[in-house]
């Protein structure tokens, strides 16, 4: 897996270019051309917009075990005392870019970062990748082959063969909505989710997880957090069941209870992880998930 990045943009970005309405130029477009351009130089990004503090500083705390570096623009909280303490809080190597120069110099954020890139448009965020690629805040990164280039496919290849993960992958995106709907369904069979787990859980949870796996559907915070677990709230949304708040604060209470060392599916705590954290930020309006984005996530958790 390459060096995984995380992405930080602040208060207002995600409606960049929409004023001037200019092709190319929007966030989305940012964000395409980011995750393009660290694929081909072997990073790996986790990207978050939010228009709060205390979302990227929770997503920081969150994450500052799974990657090796920051990106982070921190848009109008250039003065934030707070986000300057987290990114030194959290010890990872971090580089503040800026799309023009206008706040450099009176950014307090630049004094817990290793460089400050900024007048470059969207080459300010190209620049720091390219720098992090090249080794200056660590080890270097070999360019990816093809086949390494897969991003969420290459976490499952420590718990299941290469061949059999991009094989179910494959199969995914060519699924039609409907029948993937359809597999929100079942998700929410117990019987069909340990089906899926018996096959994969290498290192013989045994007991504890065929009986938590049962429980799911009521489980307490202290139980076993499992994909299958996370795909049945999915579906319970889907299906009415939950609310997009009440799936969103169920999330960020799992996800507070990994962090504080509760036990995980083995060999997909990183998924879970980004999972909840998905799921948690998903009533922002700035990273709201459709119903179709929801069955996507389903699919990826599958595996």
């Amino acid at each position: 897996m390459g060096k995984k990045l995380l992405v930080l943009h602040g208060p207002n970005l995600n409606l960049l270019g929409e004023r001037e309405g200019t092709a190319g130029g929007r966030f989305e477009d940012l964000n395409s051309a980011l995750r393009s351009r660290a694929a081909s130089q072997g990073l790996e990004l986790k990207i978050v917009q939010s228009n709060h503090e205390g979302v990227l500083i929770d997503t920081l705390h969150a994450e500052r075990r799974n990657i090796a570096g920051v990106v982070v623009n921190p848009s109008g909280l250039f003065g934030s005392h707070a986000l300057k303490d987290a990114l030194e809080a959290i010890g990872v190597p971090a580089v503040e870019v800026h799309l023009d120069g206008a706040r450099t110099k009176q950014s307090v954020v630049k004094e817990a970062c290793k460089a400050q890139i900024s007048g470059k448009g969207f080459d300010s965020y190209f620049q720091a990748l390219e720098r992090f690629a090249q080794g200056e805040f660590g080890e270097p990164v070999k360019a990816p082959t093809k086949g390494k280039t897969l991003g969420r496919k290459v976490e499952l290849n420590d718990a299941e063969p290469p061949a059999k993960t991009l094989g179910r992958k494959a199969e995914a995106p060519a699924a039609s909505p409907a029948k993937a709907l359809a597999r929100t369904a079942e998700a929410g069979t117990p019987s069909k989710t340990l089906g899926r787990k018996g096959t994969q859980a290498a290192d013989k949870p045994a007991k504890g997880e065929k009986t938590l796996g049962r429980g799911s559907k009521g489980t307490p915070a202290a139980d076993m957090l499992t994909r299958a677990l996370v795909r049945e709230k999915i579906a319970e949304r889907l299906s009415g069941k939950l609310t997009p708040a009440g799936l969103a604060t169920w999330a960020r209470a799992q996800w507070m209870e990994v962090q504080r060392g509760a036990p995980a599916e083995s060999g997909y705590r990183d998924m879970l992880e980004d999972s909840l954290q998905t799921l948690t930020l998903s009533t922002m309006p700035a990273s709201r998930l459709s119903d179709e984005q929801l069955v996507d996530l389903m699919t990826q958790l599958e595996g």
